[in-house]
């Protein structure tokens, strides 16, 4: 019968012979999770480093502070979804704005506390990198929306967009934040103003 001792070095082994990109990518996912369950404030480094497997020693290591961590996980959070590499086929469409709308929301659901803090409902405190890694989501949605649509890439069409998002935020919170819109309602809200806004 193995020894607890035995355990635990086994454990300490399998740490030492993970490449740097896969423990940085395993403290990422852990720190996701947390961050989507709970609020900034009540995630301590000790429960980030217990999640990720790993001690609060190579947490500092591979990002240095508590603080450093959740901005990365915001900001791979705000980049979704990408949008396709150049020459590679585009679906557009209403059929393909319903399906982008679905699969972000089904993403939302399971990250509640961070679209929330990234929306300023529940943010950690007046932040400037958060606003910062918010507003280069928001302008990545700005591409991927039209590229769907097929509308010209104009200051116009731009400024339209960034008005429906101001919805999408409010439409959000009432879901998660509220309880008083469902999934579906925000659902079907969003891909009918979107349309609205491109028939305009």
């Amino acid at each position: 019968m193995a020894s607890p001792t035995a355990g635990v070095t086994s454990v300490e082994n399998r740490r030492v012979r993970l490449d740097p990109d896969d423990r940085r990518e395993q403290i990422l996912e852990a720190a996701q999770r947390l961050f989507a369950e709970r609020p900034y404030s009540s995630v301590s480094t000790t429960d980030l480093a217990a999640a990720a497997g790993t001690t609060r020693t190579n947490l500092h290591y591979y990002f240095g502070t508590k603080r450093a961590l959740y901005l990365e996980v915001l900001r791979r959070f705000g980049q979704l979804p990408e949008l396709p590499s150049p020459g590679s086929v585009r679906a557009t469409g209403p059929a393909e704005l319903e399906r982008l709308f679905a699969r972000w929301l089904d993403v939302l659901e399971r990250n509640p506390q961070t679209i929330m803090t990234m929306i300023g409902t529940v943010a950690p405190g007046a932040d400037p990198e958060v606003e910062a890694v918010f507003r280069d989501g928001m302008r990545a949605w700005e591409d991927r929306l039209l590229a769907v649509l097929e509308l010209r890439d104009e200051p116009a069409t731009r400024a339209m967009i960034r008005s429906f998002q101001g919805m999408v935020s409010s439409a959000i919170a009432e879901w998660l934040n509220g309880g008083t819109l469902t999934k579906q309602q925000v659902h079907g809200l969003l891909v009918r103003t979107l349309l609205a806004v491109a028939r305009s």
